[in-house]
């Protein structure tokens, strides 16, 4: 598959005010999500996996495949995202064990009473492996395309599963935003969070998180990322790619009094591991 993206910076003080340009154009109401994110990086040549993985057995057939020709590709950074909800942050640690207890019909977004006992279950957190190689270079196009992939992981810990694949844990961060669905285009306004300075970098990922106010953006001045992305499942078919092409520069048009979406700096998305 093929990504194709723009993007733009929106300063603090217009965020609300494209929320609602957005619920207009959209003809419907942001969607908000909250996403942790955590970062593994290559450290040798992963391979396929011919042993039993704890709770693999999440992860079959076609998923499995396509995970393992994913990752036996060069060294790349990777990110294994997590949707959460803002009451998972300060909230004390459930001694649940049970897989359905807090996150029954789990698919991509938590439930709304996911925390309603105001606790937090590591072992039931649902995980996504999203793969993103370096931009394409040297086309033509005014929008960035690159390779993707994803695939659903064994919920709870993945350490062990991220391993085996020859990637080992690096760091952590929370993406916090508004989706909309505009026809073929997610259009996804958000702004990254760092975790509160604790003195030593976890050397894996947080089984309890911290209260949410004490998140600080990234981005000192609080401003946000537009970001405008399309998903072509044929990245080889070049009248769809020219077509997805052309509904983003649709969106840039319809958006350029508000905010200026434009192609990133390739160099800036690089994911390959030095």
């Amino acid at each position: 598959m093929h990504e194709l993206l723009l993007f733009a910076s929106v300063p603090t003080h217009q965020h609300h005010e494209l929320l609602r340009q957005l619920a207009g154009l959209t003809a419907m109401q942001p969607h908000h999500r909250v996403e942790r994110r955590l970062v593994f990086k290559a450290y040798r040549k992963p391979g396929v996996i011919t042993t039993r993985v704890g709770a693999s057995q999440d992860v079959q057939g076609a998923d499995m495949q396509r995970l393992n020709k994913m990752l036996n590709g060069g060294m790349f950074y990777t990110q294994v995202v997590g949707p959460v909800s803002e009451l998972a942050f300060g909230a004390k640690p459930s001694s649940s064990r049970n897989p359905d207890a807090l996150m029954s019909g789990m698919g991509e977004l938590p439930p709304s009473n996911e925390n309603a006992d105001n606790s937090y279950a590591y072992e039931n957190q649902p995980w996504k492996l999203e793969f993103r190689d370096i931009p394409e270079a040297g086309t033509r196009s005014a929008v960035t395309s690159r390779l993707m992939a994803s695939s659903t992981l064994p919920k709870g810990d993945i350490i062990e599963s991220m391993n085996a694949w020859g990637y080992s844990f690096v760091t952590e961060y929370v993406v916090e935003g508004d989706i909309f669905i505009h026809n073929d285009i997610v259009i996804f306004l958000h702004r990254v969070l760092h975790y509160p300075t604790e003195g030593q970098e976890p050397n894996e990922p947080r089984r309890i998180l911290p209260p949410f106010e004490t998140m600080t953006p990234l981005e000192r001045t609080g401003s946000y990322v537009l970001q405008a992305a399309i998903t072509v499942q044929d990245g080889g078919n070049q009248e769809m790619m020219k077509t997805a092409s052309q509904h983003l520069f649709g969106l840039r048009e319809q958006l350029k009094s508000a905010v200026r979406l434009e192609q990133a700096d390739r160099l800036s998305l690089d994911t390959r591991a030095k």
